[in-house]
C-alpha cells in the first residue's frame, strides 16, 4: 500500500465532493436551459471516481522502496523535468496577467503552444496545438456556453470573430 498515493486520492475526493456541495446552490441563469451548478456536478463526480480509483491502485500495488543511505535514486531529478513542471506551475499566472491585455484568443495559444513546445520539443505542432485547442475552448465556452471570455486587443473585433 502507497500511503502518499492514497492521502492524494482523497484530497482528490474530498475536493470533488467540495465542489459538489458549493456548486448545489448556484442561483439559475436567464439565458441557458440548464443551471449552472451542471458542469461543475459533472466534474466533481469524475473527481470522485476518479479519486475512487486512484485510491483502488494505491492500495492493490505494491509499497515502494526508498533507496538506502548514499545510494541514488532510480530516476534523478534533470532540467527538462524541472523547466516543465516550472511552465506549468506558471501557466495560471502568466493567464492572469496575459489575458486582460492580449484577450484569451491571443493568450492561450501561447500557453498551451509554449507547455506543448517544452513538453515534445516540436514546435510545429505546439503551434497547431496552442491554435487548434484555442479555437475549440473558445467555441465551447463563449459560442455554447455562452462564458465571457476577455478580448483584450481584440475588442474591436468582437462581433467579427464570433457568430449568433
Amino acid at each position: 500500500m502507497q500511503l502518499s498515493q492514497l492521502g492524494v486520492a482523497g484530497g482528490f475526493g474530498l475536493l470533488g465532493a467540495t465542489i459538489i456541495v458549493n456548486t448545489a446552490g448556484l442561483a439559475p441563469v436567464a439565458h441557458i436551459e440548464f443551471g449552472p451548478a451542471l458542469f461543475p456536478t459533472i466534474v466533481g463526480w469524475i473527481m470522485i471516481a476518479l479519486s475512487g480509483l486512484a485510491a483502488f491502485d494505491a492500495v492493490r500495488g505494491p509499497a515502494v522502496e526508498t533507496p538506502a543511505e548514499g545510494e541514488e535514486p532510480a530516476e534523478p531529478l534533470n532540467w527538462h523535468r524541472l523547466v516543465l513542471f516550472a511552465g506549468f506551475a506558471a501557466a495560471p499566472l502568466i493567464y492572469v496577467l496575459l489575458a486582460p491585455v492580449l484577450g484569451f484568443l491571443l493568450t492561450m495559444p501561447v500557453i498551451v503552444g509554449g507547455l506543448a513546445f517544452i513538453a515534445s520539443g516540436k514546435p510545429v505542432r505546439s503551434l497547431l496545438l496552442g491554435v487548434g485547442l484555442t479555437v475549440l475552448l473558445h467555441i465551447v465556452f463563449y459560442q455554447v456556453l455562452r462564458v465571457t471570455l476577455p478580448w483584450g486587443v481584440l475588442t474591436n473585433y468582437a462581433g467579427i470573430l464570433t457568430w449568433k
